[in-house]
């Protein structure tokens, strides 16, 4: 069989890569190994919120006291809650046809023996341009008897029927920390085991320790700047040892849960073949996504870096774009990017951290509003977190915003389309915003930023030279 376009993998990146390439018109196959849908509905995204959501309200419940409520908490059915949690699974799936109405779908296992020829389970496939999205998977790290042990990760901490008593997480980055708060808001007593020395450390620094804090106070033992370097089993239990400088600590759980980061799905491609370069990181690919083989592009998860949905769906436009039209080829723009961890409060971040913007920028200057100080946080009785906006140059433009609060993932979207289009602090300040939402948080901050800014300095000045010209007497004609 001949096509225009071959997608090889069916999740977020695939499905986003097949619709469009079909609706500009083009003959496309796309191939999964054994179903559409990827890592995120199955295994990431989708089941993780689902959860949150189960275990935010489980906390909600055990608050309802001081609300004047009257609720009791009375334990969780787990069975029900993977039931749930499988039921958003199927619901997604369905929405997600759409995706491939006039695609080829075909599933099995898919190899190169040229740039422009596959093998589809023994069947001859020749295609114009080949497409690479074939995702990644949970990486393990190699220690002394962990398989021995057994252990969880993302691919099937959400099956659990049974809510286990504790459990010791490996890994203190955005999976890990949500699933470390969800499980313990359902009733597992949680010890979290960080390398670095701070949680989520691609963060600005007060975002890791806000969000520490609050874990903290929910119950979950954190431990940083420690190696797991052995696990074993004792009865009913499994053995974590652990090396943090020159101590050696021991944790006892019944369950054990690895989110140690990814690795990228290129086995059994035979990229070789095709003449694709690759390494542990992933797919190679040039600011074009297209790898060293001229026809051949890759994107989302398989070419690492960014390991977002959203950031796959992004590539996957540009890698479309790219192939089909090989003339003023667009390249990736990573300057406005936009992520979010599902915490309780939520962290939301954009652009630059301030040493970032530092490094990059010969003026520049942070604005912190506390999120206690947003009237809807107050109503809501949700007053962790802040917003920190970093401006840079004398326009004072957005660069970086780095967010913690209830719903802090719905304020990233004004913010990203004021630095995309290049906009000072003050086009943010002049919008009205419906108030009381959490959304006026962004105009009080920027009215924080006029108010200790160099523009209000300017203004005063000009206030007072206009009122000294209307006090001076007139003239007598």
């Amino acid at each position: 069989m001949a096509y225009d376009v071959t997608i090889i993998g069916g999740g977020s990146a695939g499905l986003t890569a097949a619709h469009l390439a079909q609706s500009l018109g083009n003959n496309v196959l796309l191939v999964d190994k054994e179903r559409l849908g990827g890592d995120c509905l199955h295994y990431g995204c989708v089941p993780s919120k689902s959860l949150i959501h189960v275990a935010r309200i489980v906390q909600q419940i055990k608050q309802y006291a001081q609300f004047g409520l009257k609720a009791t908490y009375q334990g969780v059915d787990m069975a029900k809650v993977s039931a749930y949690i499988q039921a958003a699974i199927q619901r997604v799936s369905v929405a997600e046809k759409a995706y491939v109405k006039g695609v080829t779908v075909r599933f099995g296992q898919i190899s190169f023996t040229s740039p422009t020829t596959l093998l589809l389970e023994g069947e001859k496939i020749i295609s114009r341009n080949i497409l690479l999205a074939t995702g990644s998977r949970p990486a393990v790290p190699s220690i002394e008897g962990l398989q021995a042990t057994g252990y969880m990760t993302n691919e099937d901490v959400f099956d659990l029927t049974t809510l286990p008593e504790s459990c010791v997480i490996v890994g203190g980055g955005p999976v890990g920390v949500e699933l470390a708060q969800a499980l313990r808001r359902l009733g597992t007593k949680i010890t979290l085991i960080q390398g670095p020395e701070r949680l989520l450390p691609r963060e600005d620094p007060i975002v890791s320790q806000e969000i520490t804090a609050t874990l903290q106070f929910e119950g979950i033992e954190i431990i940083t700047n420690a190696r797991v370097i052995k696990t074993y089993t004792e009865g009913t239990k499994k053995i974590v040892v652990a090396q943090q400088g020159i101590k050696i600590l021991s944790f006892a759980a019944h369950e054990l849960l690895l989110t140690v980061g990814r690795q990228p799905n290129i086995e059994h491609l035979n990229l070789e073949a095709a003449g694709v370069h690759s390494s542990k990181q992933g797919i190679q690919v040039n600011e074009h996504l297209q790898t060293t083989a001229r026809n051949i592009y890759a994107f989302g998860d398989v070419i690492g870096g960014y390991l977002f949905t959203h950031v796959a769906s992004y590539q996957a436009g540009i890698a479309v774009r790219n192939a089909l039209v090989p003339v003023a080829k667009r390249k990736v723009d990573y300057r406005v990017l936009p992520w979010c961890t599902f915490t309780d409060p939520e962290v939301a971040r954009v652009g630059l951290t301030t040493t970032q913007a530092e490094q990059q920028y010969p003026s520049v200057r942070t604005v912190t509003l506390p999120w206690s100080e947003i009237d809807r946080a107050q109503t809501m009785h949700e007053t962790v977190g802040f917003i920190k906006l970093v401006l840079a140059g004398k326009k004072e433009q957005i660069v970086g915003a780095h967010i913690v609060g209830a719903g802090a993932s719905e304020l990233l979207g004004e913010i990203a389309l004021a630095m995309q289009q290049h906009l000072p602090i003050g086009k943010i300040l002049n919008t009205i915003h419906t108030y009381p939402t959490l959304s006026t948080g962004l105009q009080q901050a920027a009215l924080e930023a006029y108010l200790t800014g160099t523009d209000i300095v300017r203004d005063r000045k000009f206030i007072r030279l206009l009122s000294s010209i209307r006090s001076k007497p007139v003239a007598d004609a």
